[in-house]
């Protein structure tokens, strides 16, 4: 059996108990998400694959007061956060809307009136990401943020703690969200053997 096989399966065997069954947070049956950048819902350490978070943001009509989402999460030791897909999204209106706001910070709160302490933020518009289609690509849209200041980063994020905040302006949206999270790549055993080699040459020059 391949080398790269036996480090796969023991990979596998790994992970923690459970983390093939991916979490689901639904709103009509877990109870409504913090709107709260303070005190935010938290969800502990996101599981392997797909995890869903459904509910209802905004205000039918644009009146009254403002439904926000917000939740913590934790991306485990050896694991990236490599999507955040919008997997549904629909107004109660009928008709898509350009005023969503999505914004993520590091840790266990995020500052609603303070853009600069966010990892990045965005608004979501209908030209932009096209609403209505499935699996629409959010963290694409906050890794080429962030649009009213912050810090930006590059790529999947990695392991540690981050919150997550969703806003609608003008309407009643009922939306589904995936944050997909998958192992960092075990290195290929020629990988392995070429650090082993550099790392040998390295020890050699200094040693002269």
């Amino acid at each position: 059996m391949p080398v790269s096989r036996i480090l796969a399966i023991l990979a596998a065997f790994a992970l923690p108990l459970g983390s093939a069954q991916a979490l689901t947070w639904d709103e009509t049956v877990n109870g409504d998400l913090s709107g709260d950048g303070n005190a935010p819902t938290l969800i502990g350490s996101l599981d392997a694959g797909n995890n869903l978070f459904s509910g209802t943001m905004g205000s039918l009509g644009g009146t009254g007061p403002l439904d926000a989402d917000v939740w913590n999460f934790t991306i485990a030791a050896g694991y990236y956060l490599t999507g955040i897909n919008l997997v549904d999204y629909s107004a109660q209106s009928g008709s898509p809307s350009n005023e969503s706001f999505m914004a993520i910070a590091n840790g266990s709160t995020i500052d609603f009136n303070n853009p600069l302490g966010h990892l990045s933020n965005t608004l979501w518009g209908y030209g932009q990401d096209g609403f209505g289609n499935t699996y629409v690509d959010l963290l694409a849209l906050l890794d080429a943020g962030p649009m009213f200041a912050g810090f930006g980063f590059d790529g999947p994020l990695p392991s540690g703690n981050y919150t997550f905040w969703i806003q609608e302006g003008s309407d009643q949206i009922n939306y589904g969200i995936e944050f997909v999270t998958s192992p960092v790549p075990v290195p290929e055993p020629g990988s392995l053997l070429l650090l082993g080699v550099a790392g040998m040459w390295v020890l050699r020059r200094r040693r002269r």
